[in-house]
């Protein structure tokens, strides 16, 4: 085993010999062609896989190896020692490869609603992506979202939503999760949610907020009849970085936005409509001073 353990370190190391190296890179070199059976489960491959591996494992112990140098031999510790790290590995790409995954995505200006197939509802705000596992739903109800959205639950299983930044557990309610850049915030509309980040936890009921700021999920009240409102095209905002209000425009308009002053430390409290462009650039930035014009599809802020 020592011998054994030696090899690994070697390769790790990249100090293996031309003839070491060359037998592990035909063993990895077989294992890319393997693949569960369609007719058995992963489960079931996997087992069966430990077992052969146990069996050879054993018959390798009873051979008799000649008084030679070790090194000799080490190629044959390569395809022993190293098929269980492989094939782990070989196994788990197959068992992604072999999953049934679901995608959906909002383009910038454009909101799309999905219903899952628990019937429960999402509506996915502008730049957004939606992604979860649609053979493993019916026992798992977990999904994966990367900007924003607003979800109506029904009833049932435990209903998880996970972002780059925390996750949402539910039974069965309607929350807006807006998962962008870093940023994690959470309001829940009505019935009761939980929002996980790294070490700290909160429960919300309707009308309540999670936001993280500085790795720490804080509390905060929010109005119960300005959460999701983004699905009737009204964005809401509440000393909000003029940075992120300006991303929302751009989402929202499908345009890009060229800003030639310094908005590092301007927040902005108001709302805008998506139905008229010029209308939403006056209520952001006419009160903060600013002057915008609208140029050959960019709008230039000064």
């Amino acid at each position: 085993m020592v011998k054994k353990d030696a090899f690994i370190e070697n390769w790790l190391k990249r100090e293996t010999s031309a003839s070491e190296q060359e037998a592990l890179e035909r063993l990895i070199t077989f294992t890319e062609t393997l693949s569960v059976p369609s007719h058995k489960s992963k489960n079931q491959a996997w087992d069966e896989l430990l077992g052969q591996i146990e069996a050879q494992t054993k018959d390798n112990q009873r051979i008799l190896v000649p008084e030679k140098p070790a090194r000799s031999y080490w190629p044959l510790w390569v395809a022993g020692y190293a098929a269980v790290f492989i094939a782990l590995c070989v196994l788990l790409f197959n068992q992604t490869r072999t999953e049934n995954i679901s995608t959906f995505m909002a383009e910038n200006g454009k909101i799309e609603v999905l219903t899952l197939p628990d019937a429960s509802v999402v509506t996915m705000n502008s730049s957004s992506e939606i992604r979860y596992n649609s053979d493993d739903w019916p026992k798992k109800r977990n999904l994966q979202l990367f900007g924003e959205a607003f979800f109506e639950v029904t009833k049932g299983k435990d209903f998880t939503v996970e972002t780059a930044n925390g996750s949402i557990s539910v039974l069965g309610t309607s929350f807006n999760v807006y998962a962008r850049e870093g940023q994690l915030r959470v309001a829940c509309k009505t019935g009761k949610v939980l929002v996980t980040s790294n070490q700290s936890q909160l429960i919300l009921t309707a009308g309540q907020m999670a936001t993280l700021v500085n790795n720490t999920l804080q509390f905060s009240e929010f109005p119960v009849n300005k959460i999701g409102t983004w699905r009737d095209g009204d964005f809401y905002f509440d000393a909000t970085s003029l940075k992120d209000v300006i991303k929302e425009l751009e989402r929202q308009f499908n345009i890009e936005m060229l800003v030639k002053v310094n908005i590092e430390d301007r927040y902005y409290s108001g709302f805008f409509n998506k139905n008229n462009l010029k209308e939403a650039l006056q209520l952001v930035f006419v009160p903060m001073g600013l002057q915008f014009e609208i140029k050959n599809g960019e709008v230039i802020v000064e």
